[in-house]
């Protein structure tokens, strides 16, 4: 069941490195943001959810947005993306074949329809014609089984996504048609690679990553890996009338004050990936719109299930029912996130909503007592890795204490919490994930070795025969049935708790507009600076 990193392929070590990368520069500011708590719950004002029909849009401007993290390593190459910015970069210059739109609906990019035949077995692209990368080379079926090579060949982090895709048998059946053939039924194939399009951006044949060619509504002109990068319109754009946009730069800052700072100045008009204590501030800054969107992404606490105590069901239920999760929203996040009850991926068409789970003490303190742990101690291993989540550790701690459950917390460094050996390892612990629809994230996380993500060395045989049966049909019932077993599983025996969906946030100057909430979790209006304009 356990397996430490070493054991993973080249590429998923690659990607379990993009989530290491991430967490350790995703939030400067998150140990700091911890405070408040219990004794002093905030109700923080959210600001603008969108200006998206502020007039009608007019061309011209040079947009700059900015973030904080970025390094020497930042890259144009799409498939080695490693940080929020680089994914902010490629959104500019490339696209995918599908995507998450920011309603979390499966969006047709460069792909006009991707069709299974009756097996499951075999799945057929037809790219929508008539559209050019920007070095004027049309786009092909041959780009499409290029990239797909290319991601599989060189391990990127990709390769996850395309499943038992059989490569050798990819082909092009003419100028815009794909054939890709499975070594086993994958019925949720659109939903994996939509899930995980900022590792599947599809580029032109022979493509080294040394100059960039996209089809996005950017081109390249210039780049200064952890500094900035600076884009102009793409004059033969495939989307009649985008951008609106002359220019678009992309600034690294060092941390959200600095990003605060760069907005409230004028520097830049949009800014990511905020903290919760400055959207207050923000929200009241004239020029100023914050703007926070309900996401379904989620910060779990991670339970092994190999390790005495969380290997008894009774004992993870329980710790389950201690979560006073309104209260915990309220106290560690300042409010900024929604009630959830365990199970991931709020909107998936096939997400039980049903399952609802309130605090519960008399009933954890029974559970406890049956499994023979009354006076339960746990350590709880924590980390600054995103917005909140060591105030989340501490606000649970100081709930279960409420049973009688002492939780100790082990703060530690980022780099500890990724080390070799200790990542995918803790006992008690924390992760974070953005959204993704169900099946893909129980890929990454739940189906035993064969999940990348898999902190709580969970292989449960039934989950996994449950995982294949619903690749294995096309019956859009049955899978929500065979989906709704595998959720119950999840909300009665698993390994996460989640107390909540977390927002995120951004905000802009009164400048511009065109931008409006998302709910996949990834910031700056799902990067669609395509439809950004100067008011």
């Amino acid at each position: 069941m356990g397996r430490s990193d070493e054991h993973l392929t080249p590429a998923l070590r690659e990607m379990l490195g993009r989530r290491e990368f991430l967490r350790g520069i995703a939030v400067t500011g998150a140990a700091a943001s911890a405070g408040g708590l219990l004794a002093a719950c905030s109700s923080s004002p959210k600001g603008a959810t969108t200006d998206a029909s502020a007039g009608t849009p007019r061309r011209g401007g040079n947009l700059k947005v900015g973030l904080a993290g970025g390094s020497t390593s930042d890259t144009l190459d799409p498939h080695q993306g490693l940080t929020y910015l680089d994914t902010g970069r490629f959104e500019a210059l490339y696209q995918p074949l599908v995507k998450l739109d920011k309603d979390a609906k499966v969006e047709y990019v460069l792909a006009e329809s991707i069709t299974p035949n009756g097996s499951l077995s075999e799945w057929t692209i037809r790219l929508r014609p008539g559209i050019t990368f920007h070095s004027g080379k049309a786009l092909t079926a041959a780009d499409v089984v290029y990239t797909m090579q290319r991601i599989i060949s060189n391990s990127f982090s990709g390769t996850l996504f395309f499943g038992p895709v059989d490569i050798k048998g990819v082909k092009a059946l003419d100028k815009l048609t794909v054939k890709v053939p499975m070594t086993s039924p994958f019925g949720s194939f659109v939903d994996q690679l939509a899930g995980g399009w900022y590792y599947l951006y599809v580029v032109p044949s022979g493509f080294s990553g040394k100059v960039p060619d996209g089809t996005g509504p950017f081109a390249y002109q210039s780049f200064t890996p952890g500094q900035r990068s600076v884009f102009v319109r793409n004059k033969n754009y495939w989307k009649s009338g985008l951008p609106h946009v002359d220019t678009l730069t992309i600034s690294d800052f060092s941390d959200n004050t600095a990003v605060q700072d760069a907005l409230t100045t004028n520097v830049i008009q949009a800014a990511g990936q905020l903290d919760p204590p400055q959207m207050a501030a923000l929200a009241n800054t004239p020029g100023v719109r914050a703007v926070a969107s309900h996401t379904g992404q989620f910060k779990p606490f991670t339970m092994r299930v190999d390790q005495a105590p969380f290997n008894n069901n009774n004992v993870r239920q329980a710790l389950r029912l201690l979560v006073g999760r309104q209260q915990m929203i309220d106290s560690a996040l300042d409010g900024f996130g929604v009630v959830a009850s365990d199970v991931f991926a709020p909107y998936d068409p096939d997400f039980d909503g049903s399952l609802r789970r309130q605090q519960d003490i008399p009933q954890a303190k029974f559970l406890l007592k049956r499994a023979g742990h009354e006076n339960l101690t746990v350590t709880l291993t924590t980390a600054p890795l995103a917005t909140g989540m060591v105030a989340m550790a501490t606000v649970f701690a100081e709930q279960a204490a409420a049973a009688g459950v002492t939780i100790k917390i082990k703060q530690i460094d980022t780099g500890t919490f990724f080390a070799k050996g200790n990542y995918l390892n803790w006992t008690f612990s924390q992760d974070y994930y953005s959204y993704a629809p169900y099946l893909n994230q129980a890929a990454q996380s739940f189906l035993g070795s064969s999940s990348p993500f898999n902190e709580t060395h969970l292989n449960n045989a039934s989950y996994n025969h449950l995982y294949q049966q619903a690749n294995a049909t096309s019956n859009p019932s049955t899978r929500k049935e065979i989906e709704y077993k595998m959720q119950q599983i999840d909300f009665q025996q698993g390994p996460y708790i989640i107390p909540a969906f977390m927002d995120t946030l951004d905000a802009y100057t009164d400048k511009i507009a065109g931008y409006s909430t998302a709910k996949v979790g990834e910031s700056l209006s799902n990067w669609d600076f395509e439809h950004f304009w100067f008011v």
